[in-house]
Formats: C-alpha cells, structure tokens, sequence
C-alpha cells in the first residue's frame, strides 16, 4: 500500500505493508483529533504560556507607534529640511546645538535660528 507523507519541503509517497499503513493512518488521526481538541480548548496562540513565572504580553503596541509616527511626520511636514534636522535632533534626541552645528558644518547660531523658527512654525499649527 502506498502511504503519503507530507514533508515542509514537498511530498512523498512510500510503499508500506498494510498493517504499518493502518497504524500511520491511525496515528494521522489521532494527531488530527488532538489538534482539534488543542484549538477548541485555547484561545489564541499564546495561551497558556508563560515566561519566568509571569504571563506573557505584548507590550510593544505596534499600531499605536505606526500612528505615532504617521502624526509626528505629518506634524513635521511644513518645517525645511534643515529646521526638521535640528529640531530632532536637539529637542527629540538631547543633543547640543553646537554637536549639531559641527556635524552640519554650520554655525551655532544657524542652527539656533532654524530650531527656533521650527518652534513657532510647531506653535501656529497646534494651536
């Protein structure tokens, strides 16, 4: 009798004798059954588990960051290029203006002005 396994990678057939053939069936079948029981009995793939004695969560919510930065770009968008550098860069990330100036090659007041005007171009929009 022919028996087919399915592998990840593809298919095979096997010639066997039938009492081999009637317990590989049966075992199809009982691994069929527990899956079914398994699903009926577990909410969601994660059910159950447990990491270090704590229940395991997501708490990375990845819908609320997409959104995050989607309103964050759409906020920076009327800034130039130069003001949405600086002002990442000094007010979001903690850098100094002149580490900012040094990596641009311009002076500390340049990028003093350019943050500034992001400010009040950042306060007319919000209010």
């Amino acid at each position: 009798m022919k028996y087919t396994y399915f592998s990840v990678a593809e298919i095979i057939e096997v010639e066997v004798d039938e009492q081999l053939y009637i317990q590989l069936i049966a075992m199809d079948r009982e691994e069929l059954n527990s899956n079914r029981r398994y699903r009926r009995h577990c909410t969601g793939p994660l059910d159950g588990c447990e990491f270090r004695g704590e229940w395991f969560e997501d708490k990375f919510d990845a819908i609320a960051e997409i959104e995050a930065v989607i309103d964050m770009e759409m906020l920076l968008a009327p800034l130039t290029e130069l003001q949405r550098f600086c002002f990442l860069e000094t007010r979001m990330k903690g850098r100094t203006q002149r580490e900012v100036a040094a990596e641009l090659g311009k002076s500390r007041s340049t990028v003093q002005v350019a943050v500034n005007g992001a400010m009040a171009t950042l306060k007319n929009i919000v209010r």
